[in-house]
């Protein structure tokens, strides 16, 4: 097995296992004073459909009058919720998953290891084709991808640590909903700003937000998206795409307006499944602390008398509903 390889196990490993565990995580929180299997089965498919998916094509306008017909008992706006912050966890897996494919796709192009140090670099040719294109796109979509979850992960510290300030009776918006990612988070658990965590933006958690931030922002670092064919006396040595030079924070290093400099000979695609499998041991673990801070305050039983009024209601929702839709005929 190579480093691309392991680096995609453990990629795969985050999105199977501790991104599974976040959500049981979650649900098991949120709905710790309700028999949960019981109250599913009668939950409306808008709720988990409508305004998410095209599973259910209906409009904004219907969604919100579904939502008037609630009569706002907390159990609607409670699986609104569950269902929004779902989809910030699916959302990570799918991140996860996008990555894979876009290493592995740029791993057919180029290859993870090197036969020489720099500079033994004799001579080479640089070239610029199609295929070296794709290479380059595949590089910065690795980066834009993998980013996305650090903005999600965000989004989920603060659900986590606000979401004792929701009244479910009144349920519009995730209080998240407008977070990004940054080191300087206020409204999240202060243990997830002990070092080692995503939120204390360790060097290798800013050396991927620049790569994004350049691309996504500025453009591709290499504006001719070459890769390098090196020789040694004249004989074929190493395929090579150069990176920019970066600080000791991850950032590049800049003079004025100019921030391409090539003097540490930085190879990315040698260097980047050591930067993502350092990365991802980062994700995994803060992804860790946050299922152990839903669980640390997962302490009430089920209440049986509560689970069967939420279940009253529901019903009494539905039956509503088909009262309202006679009288319309």
């Amino acid at each position: 097995m190579n480093i691309v390889e392991e680096c995609c196990q453990q990629l795969n490993h985050v999105m199977e296992f501790s991104c599974d565990k976040l959500h049981n995580s979650i649900r098991e929180y949120i709905f710790q004073r309700i028999d949960y299997g019981k109250v599913e089965s009668f939950i409306p498919q808008w709720i988990a459909d409508c305004g998410i998916n095209p599973e259910l094509s209906t409009s904004k306008d219907a969604y919100e009058q579904f939502k008037r017909h609630t009569n706002h008992h907390p159990i609607f706006g409670l699986y609104i919720y569950y269902y929004d912050i779902w989809c910030k966890n699916v959302a990570i897996q799918d991140r996860l998953q996008a990555v894979v494919t876009f290493l592995q796709k740029f791993y057919n192009i180029v290859p993870c290891e090197t036969k020489y140090d720099e500079s033994q670099y004799t001579s080479g040719v640089r070239n610029c084709g199609e295929e070296e294109t794709e290479a380059h796109v595949l590089l910065n979509s690795i980066f834009v991808a993998y980013a996305s979850i650090f903005d999600l992960l965000a989004k989920v510290a603060v659900e986590q640590f606000e979401f004792g300030k929701y009244d479910f009776s009144q349920y519009k918006k995730m209080r998240s909903v407008n977070t990004l990612f940054n080191k300087g988070l206020k409204n999240i658990d202060p243990s997830l700003k002990d070092n080692g965590s995503l939120f204390t933006e360790p060097p290798v958690i800013r050396k991927i937000e620049t790569f994004r931030n350049e691309y996504v922002h500025n453009g591709p670092w290499d504006l001719r998206c070459c890769i390098y064919y090196t020789a040694v006396n004249g004989e074929p040595a190493d395929v090579v795409i150069y990176s920019p030079d970066m600080d000791e924070f991850g950032n590049f290093i800049t003079s004025g307006s100019r921030n391409k400099f090539y003097s540490q000979g930085n190879r990315i695609n040698i260097q980047l499944p050591i930067l993502l499998k350092e990365a991802t041991g980062i994700v995994e673990s803060t992804i860790e602390r946050i299922c152990s801070l839903y669980q640390k305050n997962t302490i009430d039983n089920v209440d049986e008398a509560y689970t069967n009024e939420c279940i009253k209601a529901i019903l009494k929702y539905q039956i509503s509903l088909v009262t309202n839709s006679k009288k319309k005929k």
